[in-house]
C-alpha cells in the first residue's frame, strides 16, 4: 500500500505535472500574472507538453529506444531543455510579464545547474528534487502564505524517492539546491531591471 501511494506521489511531483500545478495555481489566482489565457496556453506548451512528448517519440526514434530507460531520460532532458529555450525566447518576443521571465529562466538555469553538477562532479543530484522545488518555491514566493500547502507536496516527494529508493536525501538536498539557487539568481537579476 505504501510503495503504491510513493508510485503515485513520484507521477504527480513528475517535473512537466509540477509545471502544470505552477502554471494553473497562478493562472487562477490571478491571469494577469502571466499575461492572460494564450500565455499560460502557450507556457503549457513550453514546460508542460513539449518534456511530456518524450513518452511519445522515445519508442518512435531508434537511438533513444535502444537505450531504454536511460533513452527515455536523456531524451525527456533535450525535450525539456527545447521547451525552456522556447518559453524564453517566447518570452522575450512577446513582452511578457516579469512573472513568465522568472519561472522561463528559472527552469532553463536549474537544469543547466543540475546538468554540471552531475556530469563535472562525484556527487549526483535530483532531478526530480530539482523539478518539484523550484515550483514550490515559486509559489511561495508569488502567493506568499496561501501557498503553505506545496511544502506538504515537496515533502511528500522526499518521503517517495526515498521509500522507493531512487534517491539518497543528499541528491534531493542538491536537486532541490539547484532549483533554490536558479529560482534566487533570476529574481535577484530581475529586480534590478524592475
Amino acid at each position: 500500500m505504501l510503495k503504491r501511494l510513493a508510485y503515485a506521489i513520484r507521477i504527480i511531483t513528475l517535473p512537466p505535472i509540477m509545471a502544470l500545478e505552477l502554471t494553473t495555481a497562478l493562472f487562477f489566482h490571478d491571469p494577469a500574472l502571466l499575461g492572460g489565457t494564450m500565455q499560460y496556453l502557450t507556457l503549457l506548451l513550453f514546460l508542460v507538453v513539449m518534456p511530456l512528448s518524450t513518452y511519445a517519440l522515445q519508442p518512435l526514434i531508434p537511438f533513444y529506444r535502444r537505450q531504454g530507460r536511460e533513452g527515455q531520460r536523456n531524451l525527456a532532458f533535450v525535450m525539456s531543455v527545447i521547451g525552456y529555450v522556447g518559453g524564453i525566447l517566447f518570452a522575450l518576443g512577446i513582452g511578457a510579464p516579469r512573472m513568465v521571465h522568472i519561472i522561463c529562466w528559472t527552469y532553463l538555469i536549474s537544469v543547466l545547474l543540475l546538468t554540471v553538477l552531475n556530469r563535472m562532479t562525484p556527487w549526483r543530484a535530483s532531478g526530480h528534487a530539482c523539478g518539484t522545488a523550484g515550483p514550490v518555491i515559486s509559489l511561495l514566493y508569488f502567493l506568499g502564505a496561501k501557498a503553505l500547502a506545496v511544502i506538504v507536496i515537496f515533502a511528500a516527494m522526499c518521503w517517495a524517492s526515498i521509500r522507493l529508493k531512487r534517491h539518497t536525501p543528499m541528491e534531493l538536498l542538491l536537486g532541490s539546491l539547484c532549483s533554490w539557487a536558479a529560482f534566487g539568481f533570476v529574481v535577484l537579476v530581475s529586480m534590478m531591471f524592475v
